[in-house]
């Protein structure tokens, strides 16, 4: 593992301890030991967003993530995923533990600010699912630019527009300094543009526009009212994580963490506001990086952060960590890293001379009484231990690290210990009291709570000692101690406390904090082992400071409306009676704003003593505020008013009180290129898919390669309907070998070939395009367009061609089968023989209808009015065709498919009483001529035959009078067409052969 590794696991154990202190305390060593890092003890921002979700019981933070070309380099191992990973674990825990709602989001930048999926209340439950974003987002490496600017804003408006308990962190990963790259071809002008919003006429494709692009990014990022400062304006800790190579420069990314306000360690400052105050944590491996992820995964806990030696073969006094646990805590949580692989773990129990010795080598997760353990990599441990469970918990524990092999002679082990107290100060029945300025609050309880939502603690419980104290910060920045004692037994009953007179109205903190130290110990050699004192539990909550009596009550915050389509709104502040509320044009004070917004105002009509609103005693008002900015711009809004008070007719006693302002601010989209994105987008969204799904279609219209039997014979088709029969023996078959798929199979002068289909969604077919005689297969569509249609295999079917024209009734039978085996062959026989007469029947008359339409079948003549029309036939569901009848049934009507010749007029038939005077019966031969399948007359033996195809001309049947003597039986026979072979749907009568009559069709049908 790399060195990486190990501090990338100190920061994630920093990070996620610095989170549980102020919901739950954390370790501080006894004092003979402590050499302890003062940066690691003490981390304002973790404190500040953990005492924050403690108060409030909810947060949000963004884990944001660096998706640039340079961590191919600079982190080939992904251990941003790894230690992301581990992040989600124990912040997880740490929600669970400390009872609060922590909703993450995780999201990535390059070019443009990406979240990735929605926000989620981490727990053990959905840890998982935020582990696997992790992983998309840390796998998905973009190839242009690095924007801290988009990045920064991107987050920023994200938790502002999701959170309003005003609990709001992001944990920031990145590689490297701001930096853009230069638009040089074509597709990354398309895809990324060649400007960006914070640099108005600066040109990306240019290196010179590019430079100062990333020039003015930097400075509205830390500008006075710059997205630095809008981002801690809106209560935004920033934690950034510096993944270092040896070469990358973050003194940006320090100044914005750290630089809050004021010059830092030499780091130029970063805006104006100095609240909240973040952290940065250099990492170059997964195993310091984990540890700084520790810390942000435990805000608020001050994290204790130690050094200390290996021992060398066996456990030594000098390389051992002490402390000391008691009935005050019920959980620990250990982080150890080093830069030596194999070490072996020694944990020394209380009351225990034998060490549960964890072995780096054991790469599973163990259990031992209580005891979780696991090595996330050779060099990084994790230890948690649960009261619950462990039977000696009360007493001295060590720590100590082994290398067996005695090679590490002056290395040390970096180790982050979290000792978590669910104990909380509380101030019983703090939301309904009225907190006044230069009054005293009587009987105020404060209660140790075993947890938020658990139940009071006996403080004489406390074995070791505490400190308990309460203060309260207004508005303006002043801050007082309303409550301290060292004494356990003032946490039993009530106090009087007093609000200081010189105290601002209006918003203001109070900040809670109890210090536990566990008692002192006995270790194993009987010396005395003084106790843990425990870092503090901090818990602050937003309270209003009323002022005195006699004075109006403000609301302590305004929200102006989304500024989008307009450059100015008009807010409300919420005002109780009695009094005089005025807004002074000068009491403005601007934090934050984006820099393309240009001006800012902010007035009010009521806007000095002689035009206050006036509010009655008992009454409630609203005092109106407006905002305009010179343009509109993306950004936040921020600062505060100063809004004066006085008792009705009292101007003279007129004081201040601050009311904090925000409002977000949202481009508007250019209509004309952001309907023509959508135009072009729309056309290739829909095109592009298409084009592809013909694309496979053309590839796989082919005849699968495989062994392919075709037979071949001819077949007498019996009037009566009955199966014919089918002799196909061995000389009537041709074995082919398809070596590979192919478009086109030919035998005997009968082509096959394989067709895609011209509708997107159809399914490619194989067709019988030769010869040009009608032809009707087994399948389920059976033929189109008078032509045989197959699946792709065509294996296991086969097809009939109505080619025999001089043949009455008699038809060509193709078989294709997969192999010599006269089962195969049998199969498909049998089933020809049983369907075809009534695939035959309906392509007969769908070929005599398009036969009539071409020979003139709408001539008028006096038969036609006296006609019977028979209705078309429906459409199926898909309009395309009508499915095939079943096996033995002829009643299916044509209907006409798209791209082939339209259908025939209705055929006129004879009414169903009679046939007229002088016709021939229904169904009845035409003298002269003899039955065919074809619909059309088959000349006598003294004739001439006609080709295949031809229609004599002349009137049709329908045309023929309807009166009239009737023909002698030697007499010539009249032109029209000759009924047909087998009865059409709806027909009635016998057919041609003197069979019996078919049924009329059901009602409905035709």
């Amino acid at each position: 593992m790399t060195t990486m590794w190990r501090r990338l696991a100190a920061v994630a154990a920093g990070l996620v301890l610095g989170a549980a202190s102020l919901v739950s305390p954390g370790l501080v060593l006894p004092a003979q030991a402590a050499t302890t890092d003062a940066k690691a003890a003490s981390i304002a921002g973790l404190d500040e967003f953990g005492a924050c979700m403690a108060g409030a019981g909810r947060g949000s933070l963004v884990f944001l993530i660096d998706q640039s070309g340079s961590l191919r380099q600079s982190d080939p191992d992904k251990a941003r995923v790894t230690a992301g990973h581990y992040l989600a674990d124990r912040l997880a825990s740490f929600a669970q533990s400390a009872k609060v709602t922590l909703d993450v989001r995780v999201a990535g930048f390059a070019a443009d600010y990406a979240a990735a999926g929605e926000w989620t209340a981490i727990s053990e439950a959905s840890s998982g699912a935020i582990k696997q974003t992790i992983t998309q987002v840390g796998e998905d490496i973009k190839n242009f630019d690095t924007d801290y600017w988009n990045a920064l804003e991107g987050a920023r408006a994200d938790l502002v527009g999701h959170d309003s308990s005003g609990c709001r962190a992001i944990a920031w990963f990145s590689d490297g300094a701001f930096d853009l790259d230069v638009r040089t071809s074509d597709s990354a002008k398309d895809q990324f543009g060649t400007d960006k919003g914070y640099a108005p006429g600066a040109d990306l494709s240019t290196q010179e526009g590019t430079a100062a692009a990333e020039q003015a990014g930097v400075s509205d990022l830390c500008r006075p009212t710059g997205v630095v400062d809008q981002t801690r304006a809106a209560g935004i800790t920033i934690l950034g994580i510096g993944l270092n190579d040896g070469s990358a420069d973050f003194s940006l990314m320090r100044r914005i963490t750290e630089a809050a306000g004021k010059d830092v360690d030499g780091l130029e400052r970063c805006g104006d506001q100095t609240q909240p105050v973040g952290e940065f944590y250099p990492v170059s491996d997964i195993d310091s990086l984990l540890m700084a992820f520790d810390s942000i995964a435990a805000a608020g806990t001050t994290v204790d952060t130690r050094n200390i030696s290996i021992c060398q073969a066996k456990a030594c006094t000098q390389g051992e960590v002490a402390f000391v646990l008691d009935g005050a805590l019920d959980e620990a949580h250990i982080l150890a890293s080093s830069s030596v692989d194999g070490l072996d773990a020694y944990l020394y129990r209380p009351g225990q001379d034998e060490p549960l010795v964890l072995s780096s080598r054991q790469t599973q997760e163990r259990q031992d009484e209580g005891v979780t353990s696991r090595w996330i990599t050779p060099r990084t441990l994790e230890i948690s231990a649960d009261a619950a469970h462990t039977p000696a918990w009360d007493g001295v524990w060590r720590l100590a690290f082994v290398d067996n092999a005695a090679a590490s002679q002056g290395e040390e082990i970096q180790i982050n210990l979290k000792l978590s107290s669910p104990a909380q100060l509380v101030w019983e029945d703090l939301s309904s009291t009225e907190l006044r300025a230069g009054e005293t609050v009587k009987d105020v309880q404060l209660r140790l709570y075993d947890r938020p939502d658990g139940a009071p603690v006996d403080p004489q419980r406390i074995t070791g000692t505490l400190n308990a104290t309460v203060t309260l910060q207004d508005a303006q920045g002043q801050q007082v101690t309303l409550f301290e004692t060292d004494d356990a037994a003032d946490l039993a009953g009530g106090h009087d406390i007093t609000v200081p007179a010189d105290l601002a109205p209006g918003a203001a903190t109070m900040t809670r904090t109890i210090t536990l130290t566990t008692p002192d110990a006995t270790g194993v050699d009987g010396a005395r082992v003084p106790g843990t004192t425990l870092s503090p539990t901090v818990v602050t909550e937003q309270v209003t400071l009323v002022p005195p009596l006699n004075f109006p009550t403000v609301a302590a915050a305004l929200t102006f409306p989304l500024l989008e389509k307009e450059t100015a709104a008009t807010g409300t502040v919420g005002v109780s009676g009695p009094g005089c509320v005025w807004l002074d044009p000068g009491a403005v004070t601007l934090t934050g704003a984006p820099a393309e917004a240009g001006e800012v105002t902010i007035s009010s009509s009521h806007s000095s003593a002689e035009s206050c609103l006036e509010v009655a005693d008992g009454a409630t008002a609203d005092l109106e505020v407006s905002l305009s900015t010179k343009d509109h711009a993306n950004g936040s809004v921020t600062g505060s008013l100063e809004v004066s008070i006085s008792p009705l007719g009292h101007a003279d006693q007129a004081r201040s009180t601050t009311v904090a302002f925000n409002g977000e601010m949202r481009r508007p989209l250019n209509v004309t290129t952001t309907s023509a994105a959508f135009v072009a987008a729309l056309v290739l969204g829909i095109a592009v898919p298409i084009l592809l799904l013909y694309l496979v279609k053309y590839l796989m219209a082919r005849v699968p390669a495989g062994g392919l039997v075709i037979g071949r014979t001819v077949v007498e088709v019996p009037s009566d309907g009955q199966p014919p029969n089918v002799d196909l023996s061995s000389r009537d078959l041709k074995q082919l070998a398809v070596r590979k798929g192919t478009r086109e199979l030919s035998t005997d002068g009968y082509v096959l070939r394989a067709h895609p289909g011209l509708a997107p969604t159809s399914v490619p077919q194989v067709r019988l395009d030769q010869p040009q005689a009608p032809s009707v297969s087994g399948s389920l569509e059976g033929q189109r367009g008078g032509h045989a249609v197959l699946p792709l295999s065509v294996r296991g079917n086969w097809v009939v061609v109505l080619d025999q024209p001089d043949s009455p009734r008699t038809v060509t039978l193709l078989v294709f089968s997969p192999s010599l085996e006269r089962s195969d062959i049998d199969r498909i026989t049998q089933d020809a023989a049983k369907r075809l007469p009534s695939r035959v029947a309906t392509l007969a008359a769908s070929n005599r209808g398009m036969k009539n339409e071409a020979a003139g079948a709408n001539q008028p003549g006096p038969a036609a009015a006296q006609a019977t029309v028979l209705p078309p036939p429906s459409a199926g569901a898909s309009g395309f065709s009508t499915p095939m009848p079943p096996a033995g049934s002829s009643a299916v009507s044509p209907v006409p498919v798209p791209g082939t010749a339209p259908m025939p007029a209705p055929m006129p038939v004879p009414g169903p009483s009679a046939p007229a005077p002088g016709a021939a019966a229904p169904g009845a031969p035409v003298p002269g001529s003899a039955s065919s399948l074809y619909g059309r007359s088959v000349p006598s033996a003294a004739s001439a035959s006609s080709s295949y195809g031809h229609v004599p001309s002349g009137p049709t049947a329908s045309s023929a009078p309807t009166a009239g003597p009737t023909p002698a039986p030697d007499s010539p026979a009249p032109a029209g067409p000759p009924p047909l072979s087998f009865p059409l749907p709806g027909s009635q009568g016998s057919d041609s052969a003197g069979g019996p009559a078919s049924a009329p069709p059901p009602p409905g049908q035709s």
